[in-house]
């Protein structure tokens, strides 16, 4: 392997995996979407993901048809375990090993989350697809892939989205929003900008993991990305992106 980051942690929205269909798993997105993550783990990178579960079901979507707040939010963790196995699916057809790893059990076909066994996979090359959210209502998949990272030794999360990366309001409907190429944690917080929660963006700051916001639909933007070039939106405390990748991993780790 050669310059850029040697382990990362991949969060991608349910919705992306719907293609244009808006709802449900395009089969042809899926397909496109693993080949640009086996294009960058061939580079030699190790890489875990979490995807969201909005094109199935969104916590606040299902409170709206009458469950009550914490059974909506466990309906949402459900539909990413779904997602979970298709695009572990589509990782192998590709000529990727995945494995798919839950916050809580699932049943024989689904591992439950233990950090050392998820970085045992990493280390022999699998990708590591992190379902079930936290594994607890009330958080976000941002959220848990911010806690994912800490847990895998990432260092740095890559949040992919639909726009170019962080802009101070939705590029899609004003056209005269504002790119940033570089923010810090605290930016990203107090403007209240949205694209990564802040409960996620104080985990990432505190553990000094870098965030790299990316558009996920641009060819080989996941490889470029993960291999040190400058794409999209970085987040971090100072600008010397040097520190991210010569650092060591102790002071990223939880305390016990």
């Amino acid at each position: 392997m050669g310059s850029g980051y040697r382990r990362a942690l991949l969060k991608i929205s349910g919705e992306a995996l719907a293609g244009n269909r808006g709802h449900g798993i395009d089969p042809a997105k899926s397909a496109w979407i693993a080949a640009q993550i086996a294009s960058a783990r061939r580079d030699g990178r190790e890489l875990g993901i979490v995807i969201g579960g909005g094109n199935i079901l969104r916590g606040v979507d299902a409170a709206s048809v009458g469950v009550p707040p914490l059974v909506a939010d466990r309906m949402g963790m459900v539909a990413t375990v779904i997602n979970a196995l298709a695009f572990q699916s589509a990782l192998e057809k590709v000529g990727e090993r995945a494995r798919v790893m839950c916050a809580f059990p699932v049943g024989r076909f689904v591992e439950e989350f233990e950090e050392g066994k998820a970085r045992e996979y990493l280390a022999k090359g699998h990708i590591v697809i992190f379902a079930g959210g936290t594994g607890n209502p009330c958080f976000t998949t941002d959220s848990a892939a911010a806690l994912r990272a800490v847990e895998i030794d990432a260092e740095v999360m890559v949040k992919c989205t639909q726009v170019k990366g962080i802009y101070d309001k939705d590029p899609k409907r004003f056209p005269d929003a504002v790119f940033f190429e570089r923010i810090t944690p605290r930016e990203v917080i107090e403007r209240r900008l949205g694209v990564i929660d802040a409960a996620a963006m104080d985990i990432l700051a505190r553990k000094l993991i870098l965030a790299l916001v990316i558009n996920l639909h641009e060819d080989e933007n996941i490889r470029r990305a993960l291999a040190g070039e400058e794409i999209g939106t970085t987040v971090q405390e100072t600008a010397d992106l040097g520190t991210a990748l010569e650092r060591g991993t102790d002071d990223r780790r939880c305390a016990k």
